[in-house]
């Protein structure tokens, strides 16, 4: 992802007058002559309950082999974009494309909503694991039912998604002898089984102590170098975005209001509720 709407090709105005949108819109037109195109692109998502406006506008493009960490005040449109993405949120306007492909055009989907909904995986902060399964077993439901697979190719890719998450020597075990980071790596697993090539994670992390979070982080770092995946990540650890992150996106009351490195976003000095998130932390 190199761009919010100012630097979208297909956006026409800008969403923040913030100096590195023309950074990033000239990164945009660089890798569109190079042949890579986004993964995702929204462009003017508007979704609103009565007189609350969750989004406003959103405008972003989402490229593989990129963590994008969305970080903004509770209520100020995180994770609502995500669902979007998810097809699991209505909007009221705007387009979502995946792959080169239009999905959502407003309220509405398209024919290539259900094959382009493939490519996106959803991991929460609960796990949504079933209790009386075991892991195997929750892994196994979604190829099963979607990909028609074989049992003995299920059972393959789950050993190669838990592998991916370090997770497979616990293939057989219930989610009941886990621990709150396993079951989160689990949770991850499950999401790989459907081959995705973007994940969204929603607070992933937030109900686990900081060691364990930091474990879980770090997964999701070696599966976008290993797998070239795009990851958008929803979160309040702004110690990861500095370490990890390609972009950090600033969400405030539905609006993208800064968007770049973090870097860029530590320098942004006039977002003052941004500052707020990065002051938190100390970054040598």
């Amino acid at each position: 992802m190199n761009e919010n709407k100012a630097s979208s090709p297909t956006s026409q105005s800008p969403q923040t007058d913030h100096p590195l949108n023309q950074h990033d819109a000239i990164q945009q037109e660089t890798l569109v002559r190079n042949g890579k195109r986004p993964i995702v692109s929204v462009q003017g998502l508007n979704k609103a309950y009565g007189s609350r406006i969750i989004l406003k506008s959103v405008s972003c493009d989402f490229y593989r082999g990129q963590i994008v960490v969305i970080v903004g005040r509770s209520g100020s449109g995180k994770s609502t974009l995500l669902r979007t993405i998810a097809g699991l949120t209505e909007l009221d306007d705007g387009t979502i494309t995946i792959d080169n492909e239009l999905v959502c055009d407003g309220d509405e989907s398209t024919d290539q909503w259900d094959e382009q909904r493939r490519k996106i995986g959803m991991i929460f902060q609960s796990y949504t694991l079933w209790p009386h399964l075991s892991v195997y077993k929750n892994l196994a439901l979604a190829p099963r039912k979607v990909l028609k697979l074989s049992e003995s190719d299920i059972r393959a890719q789950a050993q190669r998604s838990l592998e991916a998450v370090g997770m497979e020597q616990y293939i057989d075990s219930m989610p009941s002898t886990l621990s709150g980071g396993q079951r989160q790596r689990v949770a991850i697993a499950r999401a790989l089984m459907m081959n995705p090539q973007v994940l969204l994670c929603d607070e992933i992390t937030s109900a686990l102590d900081p060691p364990v979070a930091a474990d879980v982080l770090a997964v999701l770092t070696k599966l976008k170098e290993r797998q070239n995946m795009a990851i958008i990540l929803v979160t309040h650890d702004m110690s990861f975005a500095a370490r990890a992150a390609d972009k950090v996106l600033f969400f405030s009351a539905g609006e993208i209001t800064t968007y770049g490195s973090f870097n860029d976003a530590r320098n942004h000095r006039e977002n003052k509720e941004l500052q707020t998130f990065i002051n938190a932390i100390t970054v040598s």
